[in-house]
Order: structure tokens, then sequence, then C-alpha cells
């Protein structure tokens, strides 16, 4: 059994309960913005690992940031996210919680695991799907800059998208049984809040020789700690509470690796490596009674886990000419995505460990004049196996198009260059049915990694039997199956002012 994120005060003859909850500083922030939405400044759009050109660079493979011009870049972007998700009815009421269970136990007397709400109670006041994610558009400005020094052989670039309205949003669910007491809701696990991630990186890129060039950088995240101890005077009135609160903000970077190698006029090979990052709150709590009694615990909060990532691209030109190339390219990117931990810190079950994943991408580039055209097409195989157990990881096969145009021109003595981009991804239909939960008379849990019985067969109220607590009572909002499909796309537009 996994660890409940929430501890209560479950008696009202409690007088007094004093609590404090602590975020402690973890891990860098993740940047699941920058990898969705690729470089919007410059001709990289979904390949910005293996074509450069702008600032951007600094995240996706700072050895390219030698091919960026030297300025100050400004945009702005959006995205927008239609994920529906679209639970199987459920087939009985034999599969739900009766009422009156509250003080249910084993027949050993032994207390159980959790204590379920009534079904009926639930889908009159949390209805399924009632609270459902994945439905959001979010903005965006985007900044970022170049500086060459050292006879350009030494490039410096930043770059940065800060979301507009809240300056991000951390939210967490549970992924099985256990969210029927919040949302009762399924929500897509790679998307929605990750899209409000602070995305800044920073990078350096140096020009070993005409062919190679390496390139370090590290993304930019903050660390927050908070702590609000709380002193409830009746547990039973929580409108009255007293509480102090103390706060600190910390930074932490994350390391990226790139290589860039051209052997010829023509060929251009590239090579990226991203550590995992992620950001933590390791949240403690504990509550102190009027009778000297103090219970606590501590949990791990995750938000915007992206895992190891190595890429690797190549590019060719076609054409050649003076005025006019025509390229053709491709990435791969290899995911460590069986490493994953979901929102509250949690490996997904052994039996259902999410894969490993290889993304390719394939594109063309053809430039004339001053004027750059960029398509790419995108295939990104989800890391999560079929949801037939009880687990409820909502993520789909993503297929991905993203295109964009950008002019360079002079205006009076000063160079510029504007531009523009286009992402659309397509989520793939996917329909997933739960694999029945074999009975247990024994009341004990024999299948973990299968939908949770969460009345077991030997459940009584003080020493007798509960009616309806044979076989399969659940009240997990993804039994007895779901699916999930949708859309998200985004686009934007950039401004370079070329020194």
């Amino acid at each position: 059994m996994r660890r409940a994120g929430r501890a209560t005060c479950r008696r009202r003859t409690v007088a007094a309960c004093a609590a404090v909850a602590i975020g402690t500083p973890g891990a860098a922030k993740a940047s699941p913005l920058f990898d969705l939405t690729g470089g919007i400044d410059g001709p990289g759009v979904l390949q910005p690992g293996t074509i450069g050109g702008g600032a951007s660079a600094a995240y996706f493979n700072p050895a390219l940031l030698g091919k960026a011009s030297p300025g100050l870049t400004i945009g702005v972007m959006t995205v927008g996210e239609q994920i529906g998700i679209s639970l199987a009815g459920r087939p009985g009421t034999s599969f739900s919680i009766p009422a009156g269970v509250s003080n249910a136990a084993h027949a050993d007397g032994s207390a159980l695991s959790s204590i379920p709400l009534p079904t009926a109670q639930l889908q009159a006041t949390h209805p399924r799907q009632g609270a459902g994610t994945g439905h959001e558009t979010f903005f965006y400005e985007a900044a970022g800059f170049v500086a060459k020094m050292f006879d350009d052989r030494l490039a410096l670039g930043f770059y940065g998208i800060v979301p507009d309205g809240n300056f991000t949003n951390l939210t967490a669910f549970y992924d099985d049984e256990r969210e029927q007491y919040f949302t009762n809701s399924l929500h897509p696990e790679l998307y929605a809040d990750r899209l409000t991630a602070i995305s800044v990186a920073a990078g350096l890129g140096y020009k070993v020789s005409d062919m190679l060039s390496v390139g370090l950088g590290a993304s930019l995240a903050l660390r927050a700690g908070v702590g609000a101890p709380t002193y409830v005077s009746n547990a039973g009135d929580l409108q009255h509470l007293l509480i102090d609160t103390n706060a600190n903000v910390n930074v932490a970077l994350a390391p990226n690796l790139g290589v860039s190698f051209e052997p010829s006029a023509r060929w251009h090979f590239t090579g990226t490596v991203h550590a995992p990052e992620k950001m933590q709150l390791d949240v403690g709590f504990t509550f102190l009674l009027a009778n000297g009694v103090q219970q606590g615990s501590t949990f791990p909060l995750v938000y915007d886990y992206m895992p190891w990532q190595i890429g690797a691209g190549a590019a060719y030109d076609i054409i050649q000419e003076p005025g006019e190339t025509l390229t053709v390219a491709g990435t791969a990117v290899y995911g460590k995505w069986s490493d994953y931990l979901d929102r509250h810190g949690d490996a997904p079950i052994a039996q259902y460990g999410w894969y490993d994943t290889l993304t390719p991408t394939v594109g063309v580039r053809y430039t004339r004049g001053e004027t750059t055209w960029a398509i790419d097409a995108q295939y990104k195989p989800t890391p999560v196996p079929p949801q037939t157990g009880r687990t409820n990881y909502v993520d789909n096969d993503r297929l991905g198009f993203g295109g964009g145009v950008n002019y360079a021109f002079t205006m009076g003595h000063t160079s510029l260059r504007v531009g523009a981009q286009a992402q659309a991804y397509w989520l793939l239909p996917r329909y997933q049915w739960k694999l029945p939960t074999p009975p247990e008379p024994d009341g004990q849990n024999h299948y973990p990694a299968l939908v949770i019985d969460e009345l077991p067969d030997d459940s009584e109220i003080n020493g007798e039997p509960i009616a309806g607590a044979s076989g399969l009572q659940t009240n997990n909002p993804g039994w007895p199956g779901f699916g999930s499909e949708g859309v998200v796309v985004a686009g934007g537009l950039f401004l370079t002012v070329i020194q």
C-alpha cells in the first residue's frame, strides 16, 4: 500500500489540534514546456537540438549557440489543450460501497487500510470526472539573448518562458482509488499543470575547431519551502484557525550537454544529454492534541518530472547554393521514463512500470534569400503501459507536426529577424479496461497491482458481517475502464534585434 497524502482529525471529541506543514526545497524544476513547444525563436521548431539558430539552444543544445545571431529576442506564445477523458459506466450497485461503513473493520478486528466513501454519497457530492482537467489555454512571454566573444569562439545564451497569470501551478492528484477523497476524477498525467512550469535556461557554447563545437547549459528553477504552524481549538469548527507561516525560496540547476560536429560542408551531426529534473516538496506535518498526544507524517510531492534524455541528430544540405539551401534533418531522443515519479513521489507499481521511449522527428528546412521555412513531423510513444490494474495514469501516443518561418531584414541601421511558429499534436485515441480482481474471501489483498477491493469480503461492523461486502466494491474513478484522446496546439511570434 502506498502512502496516503493527507491526515485528518477524525474524532469530534478532540479539544485541540496543532499542525505543522512544511515544504522542504527539493530538486530542480523541470522543463516539460520547453520539450513540448520546441524552439520558437528560430528554425529549430521540433528539432532545436539538431537545427540551431536562436537563444533556445541554451536549453536544447548549447553547442549550437555559435550558430545563433548575437542579439536580444522577445516573443509571445500560447498553448491550448483539449484532452478528453471518458469513463465507462459502472455495471451495477453490487460493486458500490454501501452506506454506514465508517466503522468497518476486518473480522479479526484489525482496521481497514482506508475507509471508502459510500458510492451514492460520493456521486452526489463529487460525480466521477466532474472535476477533470485538460481543457485549458495558456499564454506566455519569452525572452532570450546571445552574446559572442573571443572572435566568436565562445557564445553565451539565455532563454526563458514565463506563463501569464499564475506564476506557476502545482497540482497533485492520486492515480488510483484514493482520488475519490478529492476530485473523484482522472487527469492527464503529462499535461495540465506541467504546461505552467517556469522554464529558464542558460548555456555556453565553445567552438573547438571549424568542425567541432561543444556546449554546457543548465535549467534554472525555483525550490520553495513553506511552513504553516496551525492551532485548531475545536476540530469540529475549522473556520476559526490560528496559523503562522514561514517560507523560503531557492534556486536549483539541472545540467545539459551538447555537441555539434560538421565533417563536411553538407553534413551536420549533433548529440545532447539532459539530466533528470523535477521540483520536489518534502511535506511534513504533526498534530498535537490537547491531551498531549502528538502524531505526524512526512511525504514528498513531485512536480514536472523529466527523465534522463539523450538525443542524436543529423542534417544534410541537399541544395547548397548562394542564397538558397535545402536541408533534411532527423532527430531521435531516448527518454528514460522507467524512472518516473508521480505527483505524490511514487513510482508506478512494478507490474505496470513505465516504458523507456524513443521519439523520432524528421523535417525539412528551406532558405531562400533572407527567408527560412521549416516543417517537422514527430511521433512520441507514450511511456504508460495499458492501465488494466489499480492505477489510472492517463497518457496517449502523440503525433505532432510543427512549422515555422522567419525573415531577416534591416530597418535603418538595425538588423532584425521576425518569425512565427505553430505546432499541432494529436493524442491518439486509447481505450483500456480493468482486469477483474479475483475473489479474496480471507479479506487480504493478494493482488495489489489490480483494482483494490475497498470493502474486503471479511468486513464486519461490531462483529456482524456487512451485507454487500462479497466480491469487489470500489470507488476507483477509472474502474471499470476509461478512454482518452485529444489535441494540443501551440503557436508563437518572436522578434530578434541582431547586434
